[in-house]
């Protein structure tokens, strides 16, 4: 019997390229298009075709891997992937390494190149509703089932998801993004270049009740919020409006999912918030803070610039700048870490206690006898 040999994709890499992008698996370059394109240093071939980054361990042969520490170095040889990026050359050169400065910011550029490139066509759906007096430049793209209230801007290039409504009088800048269902109350302003993620709320009622009579009463909260430039916000997120004033988030913070922000709250520059941290109304927080996962901050505190809050931390008062603090409520890090080790040597140190106890107890009992 004569085996016959199909021929395939396989055999015509270009063929096999433009294949692969009309079934929608977005970019394909080779590993040297890569390495001009994050200005790497080739060691070895450069023929490979690759679609997208993993992990150095999941990597396969049509993808980028890197590595970002010593520790993991050994893995690389290891490794399916076509090419690693490195900061220096490891082992026999195999697999292909592209040898750059900083892995990091390479793997920022990486993963740019291979990114889903979704950008919806300009122009207004035709289920959303726009008032009359509402101002949209003409790139905008608004998605299906979006309400955009009397005037309301929305700046060139932005893209309004499905579903968002922006309230009376709210701005958005250029170049934003909003995913499906975000909400921008009444009175909100959004800078340029922000993304606001799915399901978030900019611009609620505050938490803010006073005792009538027994009773909470809610205060009005006739203020607004204002989101400064390139201020990325995560999914479920909450930024409540102020009382009067505005609650502000300066220029280039990052928010995590599910962050709550309170009434009048003022967070500075570049600051780094993560899922599930909630701050008090009134507070006030420096440039470049870090608020890890989960830590909860009481109201009117004052955090200093460059401070870092560990997970899991009650910010009870004040921090100062470049402080870094940890544990309920939060205290020096180097300190709650020393409080954390002695805890683990409590149940022997019980015993210890014990055991001294006992002996003192027969002395005591002896010397009685002796009297």
């Amino acid at each position: 019997m004569t085996c016959l040999r199909f021929w395939t994709r396989e055999d015509n890499p270009k063929a096999k390229r433009k294949a692969m992008a009309k079934q929608g698996r977005g970019t394909i370059l080779t590993v040297g298009e890569v390495a001009e394109q994050i200005g790497a240093r080739l060691v070895g071939s450069g023929s490979a075709t690759v679609s997208g980054v993993n992990s150095i361990e999941q990597a396969g042969p049509r993808e980028v891997s890197f590595v970002t520490s010593d520790k993991h170095a050994q893995k690389i040889a290891e490794s399916g992937a076509a090419a690693v990026i490195v900061s220096e050359e490891a082992g026999d050169g195999r697999p292909t390494q592209l040898i750059v400065d900083c892995v990091e910011t390479a793997l920022i550029k990486t993963l740019g190149l291979f990114a889903p490139k979704l950008t919806p066509q300009s122009g207004i759906h035709p289920t959303s509703v726009v008032e009359k007096t509402a101002t949209i430049a003409g790139d905008v793209a608004i998605g299906p089932a979006a309400y955009i209230s009397h005037g309301a801007v929305i700046g060139p290039g932005s893209i309004i998801g499905a579903g968002c409504v922006i309230g009376e009088n709210s701005i958005i800048g250029a170049n934003c993004r909003l995913d499906a269902n975000v909400v921008v109350y009444h009175n909100c302003m959004i800078g340029n270049n922000c993304i606001i993620q799915a399901n978030a709320t900019i611009g609620s009622v505050g938490f803010g009740y006073y005792a009538v009579e027994g009773r909470p009463q809610l205060i009005p909260h006739n203020g607004g919020v204002v989101i400064e430039d390139c201020v990325e916000i995560g999914a479920n997120s909450c930024i409540d409006r102020a009382k009067f004033g505005n609650t502000i988030i300066g220029a280039g913070t990052k928010i995590d999912n599910i962050v709550q922000i309170a009434h009048n709250v003022v967070i500075g520059k570049c600051c780094l918030i993560a899922g599930q941290v909630g701050i008090s109304g009134s507070c006030r927080v420096g440039d470049g803070v870090v608020l890890a996962g989960q830590a909860g901050v009481a109201d009117h505190i004052e955090i200093g610039s460059g401070a870092v809050i560990g997970a899991d931390s009650g910010v009870m008062d004040n921090i100062a700048a470049e402080k870094r603090v940890l544990g309920m409520p939060a205290i020096d890090a180097r300190k709650e870490l020393q409080i954390w080790a002695l805890k683990k040597r409590l149940p022997d140190m019980a015993k210890q206690l014990k055991d001294v106890i006992g002996r003192v107890d027969k002395l005591e009992t002896s010397e009685d006898n002796r009297q």
